[in-house]
């Protein structure tokens, strides 16, 4: 049986991979846990440093599974999917993001391909983030009706300014790897075949002092952020579950189980 999660160690930096690539690494609420528990888990170990999140593939995370949410549907209903949606799927990612954001060592998202949803809210959350040149990025909840709910409303802003990242949230449109740069989520774009030896290399510089000290200083840096992002977080939560309760937006999120059930019976 294949890893969803593969977890490596070299030279002191673990990496930590979603491995679902025939599923656009997307995630479930267990596979999303497992993530945040190797991460955790890494930053314990005593001979290890720092933390690389990256995929396998040529996407990085393409946020909620899509089959995971069909089976629900199919096996409890429309009503059981919402109430999947709003008591355990966005609770599992939103813990998640808040492991990755007080992880007490560096972690340094390598972008290796499309970051949307979910999938680009986790690399938010993380210290550094690096992006291989084919990489595109969507906050894409709203294409159903949902706000960004794994911190993207608070962390992008926080990274983009408010102007960009509301086009981007209110579009779901993508950006490109070299916009993403010059937006500033990103710090550095790598050929695609470069990106995760570039990103070993900057999560070995980020071990430069005692793990003891960056902690503190991370700590400290994000200081009223972090109250800020967990509020925005609850926040979030609380308007996707009043969302999905709307007709316009229950719709959205069924058009797209419907789309899936199509395609699951053209491939037989």
């Amino acid at each position: 049986m294949v890893d969803d999660i593969v977890v490596e160690v070299t030279d002191s930096v673990g990496t930590v991979r979603l491995n679902r690539p025939d599923r656009g690494n997307s995630v479930t609420p267990d596979v999303v846990t497992r993530l945040a528990e190797s991460v955790l888990d890494l930053t314990a170990r005593h001979d290890v440093g720092a933390v690389v999140l990256t995929g396998t593939g040529s996407v990085f995370c393409a946020g909620a599974d899509v089959k995971d949410m069909y089976e629900i549907q199919t096996a409890h209903g429309a009503d059981g999917l919402m109430d999947y949606l709003g008591e355990t799927w966005m609770p599992a990612v939103q813990r998640t993001v808040r492991a990755l954001w007080s992880a007490p060592k560096p972690v340094v998202a390598a972008y290796n391909g499309a970051a949307t949803a979910g999938g680009l809210d986790f690399g938010l959350s993380c210290d550094v983030r690096l992006a291989a040149r084919s990489a595109r990025f969507a906050e894409s909840y709203v294409n159903l009706g949902m706000v960004p709910v794994a911190g993207g409303a608070y962390l992008l802003p926080m990274l983009v300014g408010l102007a960009d990242a509301t086009r981007m949230i209110a579009s779901g449109g993508f950006v490109d790897a070299g916009e993403a740069l010059r937006l500033g989520m990103v710090s550095e774009v790598c050929d695609d075949g470069s990106l995760l030896s570039r990103a070993h290399e900057v999560a070995v510089e980020m071990t430069h002092g005692p793990s003891a000290t960056f902690a503190r200083a991370k700590t400290v840096a994000r200081g009223a952020r972090t109250a800020e992002l967990h509020a925005a977080l609850d926040e979030s939560l609380a308007a996707n579950i009043d969302l999905i309760a709307l007709p316009e937006v229950r719709s959205k999120i069924l058009d797209v189980m419907e789309r899936y059930a199509r395609a699951r019976a053209r491939r037989g």
